[in-house]
Parts: C-alpha cells; sequence; structure tokens
C-alpha cells in the first residue's frame, strides 16, 4: 500500500500535470494563432510558422537546461522545487509579453520568452514522475497524468466559448486555472517522500546501459513522428477550420472559434477515455509497444478521414480519432519512457532530451507547413497526407526494434 506522502503526491502530480499542459496548449494553439492573424493580416501562416519554430527553438534549450539543473539541485539539496516557481511565474509573464505584441519581432519574442519560462517548469516537474512513481505504479498513475493532454485541449476548449470575447479574458482564464490547478504540488511539495531507490552503478549497469540508449533513441524517434503530426495538426486547425467556413453547409457555426470550441470539448472526452483504458491495459498486458502501434493507426484513420471528407463532420471525426490516438499514444509512452531511462542519475537531463522529440517537432512542422500550404500550394489534403507518411514512419521504427516490448 502506497504511504500517506505518496498517496498525496499521486493526486497532486497528475492535477499540477494538467495544469502545465492547460498553460501552453490554449496559448499556442488558439490566442497564439488568433493573435498571428491580428498582426500578420495575409501573412498570417508565415507569421505563426516563424513564431512558434523560433518558440520551439527556446523550448528546447531551456528544457535541457532546466533538466540539467533540477538534477544539480536535486543532488545537493533533494529537490527540485525552486525551479517550478521560477518557470510558473515566468510562464505568466510570457502571457503578457503576448498580450502587449505589437508587430511580428515583438510577437516571436513574446513567445520565445514564454517557451523558457514554461519549460522552466515543465522539464522537472516530467522529472518528478520517474523521481516519486515506483515501477509498480507507473502505468497507473501515467494512465491518470495522461488526462493532461485532455486537459489543456478542455482548456482550449472552454477559452474559445462566446464567454472569452477577448484575448485579455482568456489569458486571466488560464492563469487561474494554471494556479488551480499547479500550485497545490508547490505548495503542499512531498518533503517527506523519498526518490524511488537508485541502483547502484556496476558492471551489469555498464553492459546494460548501451542497449537501454539505443532502445530509448528508436522511442524518441517513433514519438518525434508521431508528436510531429499531432503538433502540425493542432497548429493549424483552427485555420483549417476557416477554410470550411468559406463553403456554406447547414452545420457550420457562427465563427470557427466557435466550431473550434465544439470539436475540442468532444475531443476531450474521446482522448480522456482512450487515454485511461490505453494506459490501465498496457499495464496489465504487462506490453506497451502493441498500444503504441494502435495508437498510431487510430491517428492514421483520423488523418485519412480529414482527407477523404471536407466537411464539419469530417473535421470533427477526423480531429477526434486523431486526437484520441495521440493521447493514447503519449500514455503509453509516459510509462514506457520512464522505465527505459540510460541513466537514474540523470533523469532531468534525460528527460529533457526526450522531450526533444516533442519540441522539435513544433519547429520543423510550422516549416513543412509553411512550404506545402504556401509555396507548394498543397493545401490541407497535401499537409495531412503528409502527416500520414510521418505516422507510418513511426511505426516502422517500432517493428523495427525487437527490445521495445
Amino acid at each position: 500500500m502506497a504511504s500517506p506522502p505518496l498517496r498525496r503526491f499521486l493526486w497532486l502530480y497528475p492535477l499540477a500535470n494538467g495544469g502545465a499542459y492547460i498553460a501552453f496548449l490554449p496559448l499556442l494553439t488558439l490566442i497564439v494563432p488568433l493573435r498571428a492573424a491580428e498582426i500578420g493580416g495575409a501573412g498570417k501562416v508565415a507569421l505563426l510558422s516563424e513564431t512558434l519554430a523560433a518558440g520551439v527553438l527556446m523550448a528546447t534549450v531551456a528544457n535541457i537546461l532546466a533538466g540539467m539543473a533540477s538534477d544539480r539541485t536535486r543532488a545537493r539539496f533533494g529537490t527540485r522545487l525552486p525551479w517550478l516557481w521560477i518557470g510558473l511565474a515566468a510562464s505568466w509573464i510570457g502571457y503578457g509579453l503576448v498580450l502587449a505584441a505589437r508587430d511580428m519581432i515583438a510577437l516571436i519574442l513574446a513567445v520565445a520568452f514564454f517557451q523558457a519560462g514554461f519549460n522552466t517548469l515543465f522539464g522537472p516537474m516530467t522529472a518528478l514522475f520517474a523521481d516519486k512513481v515506483p515501477d509498480r505504479l507507473k502505468g497507473r498513475v501515467s494512465a491518470f497524468a495522461s488526462l493532461a493532454w485532455p486537459a489543456g485541449l478542455l482548456g482550449t476548449a472552454l477559452i474559445g466559448l462566446p464567454a472569452f470575447t477577448g484575448n485579455n479574458g482568456r489569458v486571466l482564464a488560464l492563469i487561474g486555472l494554471t494556479a488551480l490547478l499547479i500550485l497545490p504540488l508547490l505548495l503542499a511539495w512531498p518533503r517527506a517522500l523519498a526518490d524511488v531507490p537508485t541502483p547502484p552503478a556496476g558492471a551489469d549497469d555498464k553492459q546494460a546501459r548501451p542497449r537501454l540508449s539505443a532502445t530509448f533513441y528508436s522511442l524518441w524517434a517513433a514519438k518525434l513522428l508521431v508528436q510531429l503530426s499531432g503538433n502540425v495538426l493542432h497548429s493549424y486547425f483552427l485555420f483549417y477550420l476557416q477554410e470550411l467556413l468559406r463553403h456554406p453547409s447547414p452545420h457550420a457555426p457562427p465563427t470557427a472559434e466557435i466550431g473550434f470550441a465544439g470539436i475540442m470539448t468532444l475531443s476531450t472526452i474521446a482522448t480522456a477515455l482512450l487515454s485511461i483504458a490505453f494506459g490501465h491495459s498496457s499495464d496489465r498486458a504487462d506490453r506497451r509497444k502493441p498500444f503504441l502501434l494502435a495508437a498510431i493507426a487510430l491517428m492514421a484513420t483520423g488523418l485519412g478521414i480529414l482527407i477523404l471528407g471536407s466537411s464539419w463532420t469530417a473535421a470533427l471525426i477526423g480531429y477526434t480519432l486523431t486526437t484520441a490516438g495521440l493521447g493514447a499514444f503519449m500514455t503509453v509512452d509516459i510509462a514506457l519512457v520512464a522505465q527505459i531511462l540510460p541513466s537514474d542519475r540523470h533523469r532531468g537531463r534525460d528527460l529533457g532530451v526526450m522531450n526533444v522529440a516533442n519540441t522539435l517537432p513544433a519547429m520543423i512542422g510550422p516549416m513543412i507547413a509553411l512550404t506545402i500550404l504556401d509555396r507548394m500550394g498543397g493545401g490541407y489534403d497535401g499537409l495531412f497526407a503528409f502527416l500520414l507518411c510521418a505516422l507510418a514512419g513511426s511505426a516502422i521504427i517500432l517493428i523495427a526494434n525487437r527490445t521495445l516490448r
């Protein structure tokens, strides 16, 4: 049975993780695209692409540096807490800078600042899962921690409702939600909860490390391609809905933002249910790879529907399936990554490296989208077809690796 400090942590950590996703998903998928449209006008796609790319470059560096810094404070003082406080405060400041931006350069710098602050929070927070959760509980906890993704989608849906008519109100709502979900963990920090024991270095450890590293980077590559598909779809889905509104339909909502909020709400429910099911099932089966492949297949089905149908019904079904598949993939991935870290002594650093698979797609994705949509004239069907190819590559990598189970 879990000790009282562990039980408290197992409640507070998923809430804080959900708050972290709410901190960035609504900002980057709704508020920043709207600000890019306000500032960039006809060049909104190019501005959004450049802004997201610059932000993700900052996020990649900040996450690794924050992970390394928190490894040091953990080794010396036994805690990663200071970095979480700094990161949360900087994230809130970043919101204000995004609202205050009046030109292209200001928007790019504001998003870069936000990404630096957010990843100072998120990098050490991710390492807490490996620090505190025993292996016997990783599957179950990852199932609930994975609800952070649908929580982020739900946050996006909420601030997209007509009640929030401007970005100022949306940002205030984000600050309130993140404070409500993240501050309980910081204020009730589990000082009495010891870290998961680290095995002493020895011959077996040195022999196993190369094998673990190879498996780690195979999963890294597969995750990168899955995240590329999900990130590009999320970043440009609002623009896709705006294109649909140009074709009259009896089922079309009054605005793309309202349709976006409705689709987000339904996809959030589906993602939450499927994430829990995949997390618990992979734990009981003691196998992760079959569930990762099933999640990829679900994402591919959703993208196929988006390609074949150009209607609000197809948008709802296709986006929901793709998002639910991504959520299920990330659920299983959380548990698997924590089990195959090459070095328990450098969890923050290694998880920062793994996080590059999350951030790099957000940097190269806008470039790919810009090339396909603006320069090649491939349209959204061409973009979605490219994402299908990325998913196929991810599945091939997972199937080819014999160590992953």
